[in-house]
Formats: structure tokens, sequence, C-alpha cells
């Protein structure tokens, strides 16, 4: 697929660079990506596909194709925080287009509640490697459950959900310390320390229901005070956001500069990509860039109004 190129269209000069991950979703991709390329040659859309695996340099690839207005990345969390961490995206100047094409698609949720988002780009230090993230990073069950389906063979709702009970089962809870903007909280019996940009984690878990991917505040969830039993409880309490009035267990803290201290090193998860041995994490802001939940119709419509504009 890599290569293809619909016949020239001289009514528009826009031409999109379809970037597809075919990796991601289990290596089921490439059924999307069809789609799309149906999606521009139906409409006389000028564009080029390129796979994330045959661009070396993302930045000296637009360098060199300077025809390329939009940009439409395919892929899910993962295919993301692979973007962000690959180059430095507030140096493109075409517009960023993101459309799901994976199993994970927590940060998709948020942005299509925007449409256009001036999103918050953010960078984790930890005692292992320092790197950035979109949706939320953590250290905890979420952590562990995102190791285990990473290594999975098979990647699908059922071997999510074994996943998570095989983490519930053999995870150690640990002490957790959080600093938010100089306060420091300590809890005792944690499995987990979320910071999020986002709403959701884990498949649509509305982990920190009031985060938002436009401000410069970082939520973080720390569930503490459980054991196994009542951990396999509360885990469906998530999924609409109910967790956050169980107050005994859960600590919903926001701030702009946080730290996360355990007690024992443990995997450490960003935007589902994971490190291991992580005891610290240091979590600021690095900067904002828009991005634009990919719609049709609304693809079709912008053109027309710069066709016509």
């Amino acid at each position: 697929m890599t290569g293809l190129q619909n016949p020239p269209c001289h009514k528009l000069r826009e031409m999109f660079l379809i970037i597809h991950n075919p990796l991601s979703n289990n290596k089921k991709s490439k059924k999307t990506t069809n789609k799309m390329v149906k999606f521009f040659k139906r409409n006389q859309i000028k564009f080029k596909v390129r796979s994330t695996l045959k661009i070396e340099n993302l930045l000296t690839f637009l360098d060199s194709n300077k025809a390329i207005t939009d940009i439409l990345y395919l892929g899910g969390d993962g295919s993301i925080n692979y973007l962000i961490n690959s180059v430095d995206v507030s140096k493109i100047t075409q517009k960023i287009y993101l459309a799901k094409s994976g199993s994970g698609n927590d940060f998709l949720r948020s942005l299509k509640q925007k449409g256009t988002a001036n999103v918050t780009i953010s960078v984790a230090e930890t005692n292992q490697k320092t790197v950035r993230f979109i949706n939320g990073c953590g250290l905890g069950i979420d952590a562990a459950v995102c190791y285990y389906v990473n290594n999975d063979a098979k990647k699908n709702r059922l071997s999510y959900f074994k996943n998570v009970f095989k983490a519930v089962l053999t995870y150690d809870r640990a002490a957790v310390e959080v600093d938010v903007d100089g306060v420091t909280y300590k809890y005792k019996n944690a499995y987990l320390a979320a910071i999020q940009n986002g709403k959701y984690f884990g498949g649509g878990m509305k982990v920190t229901p009031n985060a938002d991917i436009e401000d410069d505040y970082y939520h973080v969830c720390v569930a503490h005070n459980l054991n196994k039993a009542l951990l396999q409880m509360l885990l469906p309490t998530i999924y609409p956001g109910f967790h956050v009035y169980i107050k005994k267990r859960i600590a919903m803290l926001k701030g702009k500069d946080i730290q996360v201290r355990i007690s024992d090193t443990k995997n450490f998860q960003a935007d589902g990509e994971v490190l291991e041995n992580v005891d610290v994490i240091k979590v600021k802001r690095e900067f904002s860039r828009e991005f634009i939940a990919f719609n049709k119709r609304r693809i079709k419509k912008e053109l027309k109004e710069r066709k016509n504009g």
C-alpha cells in the first residue's frame, strides 16, 4: 500500500499525507487504511500514503514534500504516543488529523468530544527514561495490565479483561507519595497512581472525569486502602466515573506540578507504553499543539470552503 496516490486533481491544491501503523490493532489496521484511501479517491482529494515504518524522520519527509498541506494519522493510543516521541510535533506546520485504527483509543475519546483541541503535550521524567505522553501516565496496576496486554499474542476485548484479572491477582500493593504543587499526600496499600491529561484510560474507563486535554492541570487518581476483593468490586465503577464518590478508597488530586514516588519499583505506562522498574515520576507540561478528530463530513465541508474561499 505504501506510495499509493490517486490521479492528479487540479480542483484542489490540498494534499494529505495519510500515515498508518501496520502493526496497530494487532496488525488489523490495513482494513481501516483501505477505507480511508477509498474515501480520498472518491472525493478527489490528493494524497500520499506512508507507513510509520517507512518514514525515518517525519520533519525531513515533510520538508522534501512541500505540497503536503494536511496529515491524517491513523492509529491508537500507542501509535499517537510513538508520533509525539519520535518527532517534535510543535514544528509541524501542517494540520494534524487523528483517526482510530488501533485497539486502544482513549485519547481520541476525549478529542472527539471537542472536534478540534489545542492539546497539552507532557513529559514524564522517570528513574529509567524520560518520555512524552498525550493522554496519561501512571504507576500501578494500570501499567501492569498494559504490560500483560502488550505481551499478549491476542489483543482483543476478551484478552484485555483476562489480563485485568491477571493483574489483580498478581499485583502487590505499595506505599505511594504524591506531590501536587508542593503539597505531599501519602497513601498506604495503593494499587494505582494515574496522572491524566485526558478523561479515559483502559479502553473507556472514565478514570478522571473532570480532566481536560486543553488545560494545564493534571488530574491524579490514587486507588488506596484496598485489598484484592475490594479492588474487583471497584473496577466496574470506573467506567462511568462513579469511583470518585468512594472517597475512603479513591483520592482525586489536581495540579500543575506532579511528582509520584512509590515504595517498590513497578511498571510504568505512558499512553499504554510500558517502562519497567520505575519508582519515581515527575510530570510537566512541554507545549501545546492543535489536533483535529478526523470527520469525513467535516473534511468535505472544509475543503469545499477552502476551494470557494
